[in-house]
């Protein structure tokens, strides 16, 4: 899979291990790290990246000066100890989310997918009974009626055929917005279905043959229109 390339600027190491080791998880990033402020500006001077990370305080610079010298940045998003710092932030454009240290996982998935997704709109395409949709570099046909349902994958999701799944560059949140309603309903915060391919349902469960995918709380109206489908 085609990475995205992405820049720490911390100077903290136990910070950087944190972060660093978080987004290792996602298989997701080449990760490079600057770990002062001068470091920084010659990454930055030297290469293009898709995501930063960056600490405000750097020994005795601000991480907000290198926004300042560098205007055109990918999205970025900021990480701080001190909330104080993210009313600096709040207005300047490049800067797409800020988030307390030490950083959650959870809660930096979701501002990954925020990122990017602000950055990049979706990239593939929506025909009447199918859609191309990128996968690294290529974009891939999907005929509607083989997509039993669609797993998060963190900013990324994967796609369930009969015989294989397929991890594609869209995040769920996007699939949702793009794929036809009538036929694609969100049942969990990691799950659309394929209306036609539900072969049974319970309070808290939705069936597709032998697999059993949640229902969240949060989308229990979704199910109720579902069901009208079925």
């Amino acid at each position: 899979m085609f990475k995205k390339k992405c820049l720490i600027i911390e100077d903290s190491e136990i910070a950087i291990v944190n972060l660093n080791m978080q987004l290792e998880k996602l298989s997701i990033f080449d990760i490079s790290v600057a770990r002062n402020y001068n470091q920084a500006r010659s990454f930055l001077s030297n290469d293009k990246y898709d995501l930063i990370f960056l600490d405000i305080k750097l020994h005795d610079n601000s991480g907000l000066d290198l926004v300042n010298e560098f205007p055109k940045l990918p999205p970025i998003i900021v990480t701080s100890s001190n909330v104080e710092f993210a009313i600096d932030t709040y207005e300047i454009n490049s800067i797409v989310d800020f988030i307390k240290k030490p950083v959650n996982e959870e809660r930096l998935i979701k501002s990954i997918d925020k990122a990017l997704n602000r950055h990049q709109t979706s990239n593939s395409m929506i025909e009447k009974n199918y859609a191309f949709i990128k996968i690294g570099r290529q974009a891939m046909k999907f005929d509607f009626e083989d997509i039993d349902f669609i797993n998060a994958f963190g900013i990324y999701s994967k796609i369930y055929t009969e015989n294989k799944s397929t991890v594609v560059n869209e995040s769920i949140a996007t699939l949702e917005e793009v794929l036809p309603s009538k036929i694609f309903r969100r049942i969990h915060k990691s799950y659309i279905v394929n209306v036609s391919k539900v072969t049974g349902y319970d309070h808290k469960s939705i069936f597709i043959n032998d697999v059993v995918l949640p229902i969240g709380f949060s989308y229990k109206k979704n199910i109720n229109e579902l069901i009208q489908f079925i």
